[in-house]
């Protein structure tokens, strides 16, 4: 049965002067009772703009100025605003990417689903409301639900945070639920857990979803049919296996072989160009600038949604075995000279190296009673050392001390016991007495990492000049320079634009540019492509292989996504609440993990075939990660851990050496 029909869908921003930014043109869309949905497509493609505009809760200025959207046989134009909002508060359930954003701090987790079912927020006082809040999230997989409806959101996890928000939408059994990137930039193990719950839902309710991302993967794991849009447009709708096995259009094609396999051997791929900027749409197709199979007509003219077998294709030249706009990242264009004069500090051979020696760190406990003395164990004897010119990637979920440990490499954290040296000299105290840095941080949201008042030209001269690497009339060849170097160009017109005139790929490289800008020796770059398109991840990671095969630079790689660590890395450490519990050399980690908790890391990554996504089994860990407040005895994963062994409970285990290079930290071995 259609629960929902979208015919001719357009959606208008106004830009003054009577001038309008058409954001989505002649979208057609269905969502049947019980079906998963996925739209998919790179940032700036309208996905997210499509699902806002079907109530009609797009911010304004924009507006649904064109199609009609037929929600469960009801037209949703003929309906008043008061209707609308009645229908979407009791038949649609919309869950957003950030939970944060959309649960109020001020009211616990319990009041807030209180009020999206009963309209009150008194759940204490009302048993029947308390009954159902616990009923739901003890459907959602939560333990201990009692705490967490008297708990606030900033107490609870990313993934608890996400898990509520979802409890909240279908709070009231909507029959349509949209769940817009739920997963982005969350650790792999927790995607798993929303993914599998995802499933649950459908299977208990009988739901139609439409999930918007940009990860193939997750299509691959979740998706009956798949709408793939670019620039606005949708250009491939067909059933799953159809989108995975025969690909149409190039786009298609493209961005299925830009997911970056986990331990496998294929290097990076990426669609050179970028989604283009609707304020001036190409003439023609709009993915001919960026697409091998262009001829005339694809410059000349729009191609029409044609319906082809099971599905539709947007394309001139569609076709299974066509050519690929993806390509390697080794291939792009480069400049053998970019890299002159832009590099990291010379010194002694050593002078990249990083020691970390029984490492530990603790933070006072925020809150609790007057002159309470609880601390946060952040970091726990961590000892490990990072050879010159190595990338080393650092994995674990949210809270395993992967951000404190990269902190400390930066010097922007004091180590609250044992010691960290890069080279010979401790960096805090090399950064405290204003010299400059030896690490620099990359963060993970670039447009938070960017003063958003400030332009590009701005925001390189401040390291510029502040660490004196040149004189003020050579800071801006320096800043161009700098910009080549990370591949914007050409780079004079990258200067005078602010953050908000960049897409999310071009802010990471503007925060890389001024992490180098600093001539540093080591980079940190915590989480950098967690929240980036897959093509636009594999350039971001393509360039930091080259930076240190160019530079010299050793970097520290924090991430959750395993199929990065065996594609880039040289060696990779797995934390869990502070403690490091194996190293290993990238592949073979990734191939053959150890320690359980890798293997259920392992097992957590999205993979990019219908077929095996689904009949796979995946290792699973009981619970949620121990508070950092109160270590548990022995070895910390042992309540969550599926082998644990009577020992594990009483004595923390041994680092052992299984072969060479890959150590582990388990009573298995």
């Amino acid at each position: 049965m259609t629960l929902l029909q979208v015919e001719g869908l357009a959606v208008d921003f106004p830009i003054g002067d009577g001038r309008k930014v058409r954001a989505v043109e002649g979208v057609d869309l269905r969502v049947d009772a019980g079906e998963i949905v996925c739209i998919v497509g790179e940032s700036g493609c309208g996905k997210s703009v499509t699902v806002r505009s079907l109530f009609n809760l797009l911010p304004p200025p924009g507006r649904r100025s064109e199609g009609r959207v037929i929600f469960d046989g009801t037209d949703i134009d003929t309906l008043s605003a008061e209707q609308q909002r009645e229908l979407c508060g009791t038949s649609v359930g919309y869950v957003f990417q950030d939970p944060m954003t959309y649960l109020n701090p001020l009211l616990t987790v319990g009041a807030q689903i209180c009020e999206a079912f009963a309209g009150h927020v008194r759940f204490n006082r009302d048993p029947v409301a308390m009954q159902r809040i616990l009923e739901l999230l003890g459907e959602l997989g939560i333990g201990d639900p009692k705490r967490v409806v008297q708990s606030y959101p900033h107490q609870l996890s990313g993934g608890m945070r996400q898990r509520i928000l979802i409890a909240m939408a279908i709070a009231r059994r909507p029959k349509l639920l949209i769940l817009d990137e739920p997963t982005t930039a969350l650790d792999v193990t927790i995607q798993a857990q929303i993914v599998d719950l995802i499933r649950v839902i459908q299977k208990h309710t009988q739901c139609g979803m439409i999930f918007v991302t940009h990860d193939f993967g997750l299509v691959a794991e979740l998706a009956d049919r798949v709408y793939v849009m670019y620039a606005g447009q949708l250009v491939e709708q067909n059933n799953v296996e159809a989108i995975f096995n025969a690909p149409q259009h190039p786009y298609t094609k493209g961005l299925i072989e830009c997911v970056i396999p986990v331990g496998e051997s294929a290097g990076l791929r990426t669609i050179p160009g970028e989604v283009p900027n609707l304020r001036m749409p190409p003439p023609g197709c709009r993915f001919a600038v960026r697409c091998p199979r262009k001829t005339a007509e694809c410059e000349a003219e729009t191609p029409p949604l044609e319906t082809k077998a099971q599905g539709q294709i947007r394309c001139f030249h569609s076709g299974g075995d066509g050519a690929s706009p993806a390509v390697d990242v080794g291939t792009l264009p480069r400049r053998d000279d970019r890299f002159s004069g832009i590099r990291a500090e010379d010194g002694d051979s050593e002078a990249g190296s990083v020691t970390v020696e029984a490492a530990t760190k603790y933070f006072p406990a925020r809150g609790g009673s007057f002159g309470s003395k609880a601390m946060v164990h952040a970091l726990n004897t961590v000892s490990v050392t990072l050879e010159p010119g190595e990338i080393f990637a650092l994995v674990g979920e949210s809270g395993s001390g992967k951000s404190t440990l990269g902190r400390l490499v930066a010097g922007l954290e004091m180590v609250s016991g044992g010691r960290i040296v890069i080279g010979n000299q401790n960096p805090a105290k090399r950064l405290a007495s204003g010299s400059k840095p030896l690490a620099q941080m990359v963060f993970q949201d670039p447009y938070s990492s960017l003063n958003p008042r400030k332009t590009i030209r701005h925001t390189l001269a401040q390291p510029l000049l502040n660490y004196k690497i040149c004189r003020r009339d050579e800071v801006e060849a320096r800043s161009i320079a700098l910009l080549e170097l990370i591949g914007l160009t050409p780079a004079r017109e990258f200067l005078d634009r602010h953050p908000h005139e960049l897409s999310g790929g071009q802010r990471q490289r503007v925060v890389m540019a001024r992490a180098l800008a600093a001539e540093p020796r080591v980079l940190v770059a915590d989480e950098p492509v967690s929240s980036l398109d897959m093509s636009t991840r594999a350039q971001i990671l393509g360039l930091l292989q080259e930076l240190r095969r160019k530079m010299g630079l050793t970097i520290l790689l924090i991430t959750h996504d395993l199929a990065v660590v065996s594609t880039v890395a040289d060696r990779m450490g797995v934390m869990y609440l502070g403690r490091l519990f194996e190293i290993a050399p990238a592949k073979l980690g990734v191939a053959a993990p150890l320690q359980p908790y890798t293997q259920m890391l392992v097992s957590s990554v999205p993979l990019p075939d219908p077929q095996k996504a689904r009949t796979r089994e995946r290792l699973l860990m009981n619970g949620e990660p121990p508070s950092p407040l109160n270590l548990p005895s022995g070895c910390y994963l042992h309540a969550r851990c599926p082998k644990a062994l009577p020992t594990c409970k009483v004595e923390a285990p041994e680092w052992r050496e299984m072969q060479p290079g890959h150590h582990v930290a388990c009573h298995l071995y």
